[in-house]
């Protein structure tokens, strides 16, 4: 969303970082800086550092920004989202256009009313459970042995059998139908007027938000009532297609064991819990989705996928694995027998029985292939080219040309083919267009949200070294950037981050304000800018001195002009293989210029 000019930098000078990141890492002074371990890896010597404007970077994982990126990396949530939360910290108010929620016939309601009346709900689940009309439901979650501890852990409530129960209580409590309603907690009833509680002989799941707070409940009916699983509708807290469950509880799990592991419901995830697998999350009623996806991407790579072992959940299986393989998650899939999910099998095998399950797991592009070979005979030409064409969908987006030749190769032997013929029906595929949007994997640029912290060391490393000095000096000496840029014009800067960040500085220069790391970041859009910002910020690095500066700018133009020469010079062959002698002509012009231009950068 577009914010009103000044308004995130407002939210940047409202907030203490350390204050913030504190709050997470175990900070201690170093000099001018801050060091501790990193929290989205496992480490044992502090590689995390942080300075006085709040830019933090690791170089373990090179995962790096300034505090709107840790927010977001910390708590799973998008820019928008950590704007928000950071205005809510640091008492700015949100524009009127955000954080509030119309239903038909209702007054405006604050989100953070809405909140507050969750949190509420939260606690008469909590107590309802624990008093006289939950004993049926403690019974309920003993049989299927669930722990005490457990059982706190998540914060299970009980919703009564009776219809407004949770409204005389809220109500009591000094808040009004309106807010009732827009938490999702109550209906208004068909006919007459009033409202009734959604959630009536249920025991109750809170669904946290990266905070911890309740933005939403999940209902699990414990008599005759159906649906057997009711879920809170979408409000302005709760939106099904981002939200998992036990993400939350789960996160830091998911960073220190370096996968995710996905099942189909709250028991499931309940059990997993129980038997020593905490780093298990849940999708809520819903499919899962590629905001999920995207979701679990700021915390792992790798994902287990355990599905319901029935026809529906393999199904279910196999759309999850298709967006995860391509969202670029590396993926294993245990396949359970049709008569258990993964709480029946773990009550049934234990901890040691999922280990052996995992050992003996499909990848990804396995289970599809498995998936594929259940719906097609494999043995006749028909099933064999109806299952390529299916997964072939999945292998031509590969980027890495390693990593998909490795994948054809596996193709191939699964269907036992030769593999030029899957060479060729993949081409066929890719010049034919035939590739699902949601299949296309993340470019560099646009992506980093989408990925795990570690993985920006690849494209931080992309950055040439001059490059990175360059824009140092610019930092250091914003007093040089107009000699520099003259040298090397804006143009010649290959990697898009660095010229965002030059351009912005120029923008700076041109309004009259100080070219620091909250008015750059402010003014630039571009992916990944925040990254490079506390990589080149707190690299510890000596001086940079005026002739060293000069030098990097002369290299940067220097390389420009020889890629520049090298495509002429292609150019200049097709050109000649055409007989297009007029463009030859002129780029035969350019290449002696180029040539000229690249003698006179050495002198």
């Amino acid at each position: 969303m577009a914010y009103p000019p000044g308004f995130v930098d407002e939210v940047r000078r409202s907030v203490d970082p350390l204050q913030i990141i504190g709050e997470v890492v175990e900070i201690k002074r170093r000099g001018s800086r801050w060091v501790g371990l990193c929290p989205f890896h496992n480490e044992k010597t502090p590689s995390f550092t942080v300075n006085e404007e709040g830019l933090w970077h690791c170089f373990g994982c090179t995962s790096g920004g300034d505090i709107f990126q840790f927010v977001m990396d910390q708590e799973g949530l998008e820019f928008p989202e950590a704007v928000c939360s950071l205005a809510e910290r640091g008492g700015v108010p949100v524009p009127s256009e955000v954080g509030r929620s119309r239903q038909a016939g209702q007054s405006v309601v604050d989100k953070n009313r809405v909140i507050t009346v969750l949190v509420a709900a939260d606690e008469f689940y909590r107590d309802q459970l624990h008093g006289a009309e939950g004993a049926r439901a403690l019974e309920f979650l003993a049989k299927r042995g669930i722990e005490e501890s457990v059982v706190l852990h998540f914060g299970l409530g009980f919703a009564p059998d009776e219809w407004e129960a949770l409204q005389q209580h809220l109500v009591a409590a000094g808040f009004n139908e309106d807010e009732l309603e827009a938490a999702g907690l109550v209906k208004r009833r068909e006919t007459g007027k009033g409202t009734y509680d959604r959630l009536r002989d249920r025991i109750v799941f809170p669904i946290r938000d990266p905070r911890g707070r309740p933005v939403a409940f999940s209902g699990r009916s414990i008599g005759e009532g159906e649906p057997k699983y009711l879920n809170s509708p979408e409000t302005i807290t709760f939106t099904k297609s981002q939200t998992l469950y036990g993400l939350f509880e789960a996160r830091e799990s998911i960073i220190s064991k370096g996968f995710v592991l996905l099942v189909e419901g709250n028991f499931d995830l309940i059990a997993c819990a129980q038997y020593g697998l905490p780093n298990a999350v849940a999708p809520l009623g819903t499919a899962f989705t590629e905001d999920h996806a995207r979701k679990l991407a700021r915390f792992a790579r790798k994902a287990v996928v355990e599905f319901d072992g029935d026809q529906a959940g393999q199904a279910a299986a196999e759309r999850t694995v298709g967006i995860l393989l391509g969202k670029g998650f590396q993926v294993n899939v245990v396949r359970l027998s049709p008569e258990h999910d993964p709480d029946s099998f773990l009550r049934a095998e234990g901890t040691e029985g999922f280990h052996a399950a995992l050992s003996q797991s499909a990848t990804g592009l396995d289970f599809m292939i498995q998936r594929a070979g259940e719906r097609a005979d494999l043995d006749t030409p028909r099933g064999k080219a109806e299952a390529l064409s299916s997964l072939l969908e999945f292998v031509v987006p590969i980027s890495n040309r390693v990593e998909r030749a490795e994948w054809i190769t596996r193709l191939a032997e699964r269907l036992q083919v030769e593999p030029r013929l899957v060479e060729g029906a993949a081409a066929d595929v890719q010049a034919k267009g035939r590739i699902r949007k949601n299949r296309v994997r993340p470019t560099a640029e646009s992506s980093e949200n989408q990925r795990s912290p570690a993985s920006w060391k690849v494209e931080l490393e992309k950055v040439t070294l001059a490059e990175r000095e360059l824009l140092r000096a610019v930092l250091e000496h914003p007093e040089w950037r107009g000699q520099l840029e003259e040298i090397c014009p804006l143009d010649t800067i290959r990697d898009a981050r660095v010229r965002a960040l030059l351009e912005a500085a120029a923008t700076c220069d041109a309004d009259g304000v100080p070219v620091d790391t909250g008015n750059l970041l402010a003014r630039v859009a571009q992916k990944g800018a925040s990254a490079l910002m506390s990589l080149v910020r707190l690299e510890e690095k000596g001086p940079l001195d005026w002739d060293s500066a000069r030098n990097c700018a002369l290299g940067i133009y220097d390389d420009s002009l020889r890629r520049r020469l090298r495509e002429v010079s292609k150019d200049i062959q097709e050109a000649l293989k055409v007989g297009d002698h007029e463009l030859f002509g002129q780029l035969n012009k350019e290449k002696l210029t180029l040539a000229q231009r690249i003698d006179s950068s050495l002198l």
